[in-house]
């Protein structure tokens, strides 16, 4: 049997759920068995690296509004591949890449769905409805993802398959001299407790939340340490945080972080108070660490987060319960450890990127077969939301 030629759309390459995804797939997948592409449609951190990984990278720097004239340059790029399935990460990428792929004459597409709760408008969801003959399966990241986007699509439940994002396991084994330089350098002994958040900051992740959470543990005075390793658009609130705010003292922030296993060896409870998740590689990364976790009941957050067994969860935007989440693991060692311990053991049987890599090929060549026995769907154009 031939290879499977498989172009990846992804709508940017920064180290987002999608761009990572990608990365994983390119760099993993059994090239016996797959020849695999990329077009990007704008750049980021991981391009560089990904571009290493395969000649087959291109990124088209398309921003704003995709009018005709962009959907018919991304269609002369995915015929330029001669794929034999289309498959696209998020809502933009789907957007520009069906229609494109459609008029690129490629027989099959699988599209993967990385958001849940608060992130689709109607108009999204009728899209996915009309051009649904034209769409093998929909990856969800997660079962909430899953049971968002089936229960408003009216799409078959046999269009639908939760692959969740794995990680390697391994890599985030936590390493004790990273533990020692780095609290070296923090000025903080090995007894004392330290709480982390990484990932990006801005307001669907809760930045707000977590400082109130810390700043209200400071005014009962039960001050804790906390570092934040990420960026964006509310950069300037935890460094007003940090210059002004009750338990800002505490409060480090190392700005985007490329390999944030040293921080992770380094703290003793990881953190995230986000309102709504795909699926959240951060929570996961920590758990691989070994780091017990406070989150909010979100989606995506719920289904890694085990409540009571590999964390402690509270409901989204409640600050009091976030804080006495944190405060409690703080002050008991055996109960983090417990966590921790059950946390990475999830993760290795749940999440490792191997299963997720299987389970993609599988997909692949289950939706390839069909399209090969001309087995296809009708486009349902109904609109009703």
């Amino acid at each position: 049997m031939s290879k499977i030629r498989v172009c990846q759309i992804v709508n940017d390459l920064n180290t987002s759920g999608p761009g990572r995804r990608v990365c994983e797939i390119v760099s993993r997948m059994d090239r016996g068995k797959f020849d695999v592409s990329v077009i990007a449609l704008q750049g980021g951190q991981l391009a560089e690296s990904l571009q290493d990984e395969s000649d087959e990278v291109k990124v088209l720097d398309i921003k704003g509004v995709l009018g005709l004239a962009r959907l018919l340059r991304l269609a002369g790029h995915i015929r330029d591949r001669r794929p034999d399935l289309v498959h696209t990460h998020g809502f933009r990428a789907d957007l520009a890449g069906r229609p494109a792929a459609r008029l690129a004459s490629v027989p099959s597409l699988v599209h993967t769905v990385h958001d849940a709760e608060g992130r689709f408008r109607p108009w999204q969801l009728a899209y996915a409805r009309f051009l649904s003959g034209y769409c093998g399966r929909i990856i969800c990241v997660s079962p909430s993802v899953r049971e968002y986007h089936e229960g408003r699509s009216g799409l078959p439940e046999d269009k639908y398959h939760v692959i969740p994002s794995g990680i390697d396991v391994e890599a985030f084994k936590p390493d004790l001299d990273a533990r020692k330089r780095l609290r070296r350098e923090w000025g903080v002994s090995d007894s004392q407790p330290v709480v982390a958040y990484v990932g990006r900051l801005d307001r669907d992740k809760g930045i707000e939340t977590l400082l109130s959470a810390f700043s209200h543990l400071a005014a009962r005075g039960s001050a804790m340490d906390i570092v934040i390793a990420g960026e964006g658009a509310e950069r300037d609130i935890v460094e007003n945080f940090i210059r002004h705010g009750e338990g800002g003292a505490r409060c480090r922030l190392l700005g985007f972080v490329e390999d944030v296993r040293p921080v992770l060896s380094a703290v003793d409870i990881f953190t995230t108070a986000s309102h709504s998740e795909g699926h959240p590689m951060s929570p996961t990364e920590a758990m691989a660490a070994s780091l017990p976790v406070v989150a909010t009941k979100a989606p995506g957050l719920r289904d890694i987060v085990i409540d009571g067994v590999t964390g402690l969860l509270a409901p989204p935007r409640d600050v009091f319960g976030l804080a006495e989440r944190i405060e409690r693991l703080g002050q008991d060692a055996e109960l983090r450890k417990l966590l921790g311990e059950c946390g990475r053991k999830r993760v290795e049987a749940q999440y490792p990127v191997t299963s997720m890599i299987e389970a993609v090929e599988a997909v692949y060549l289950d939706v390839v077969s069909q399209a090969a026995s001309h087995i296809t769907e009708p486009i349902d154009a109904d609109w009703e939301v």
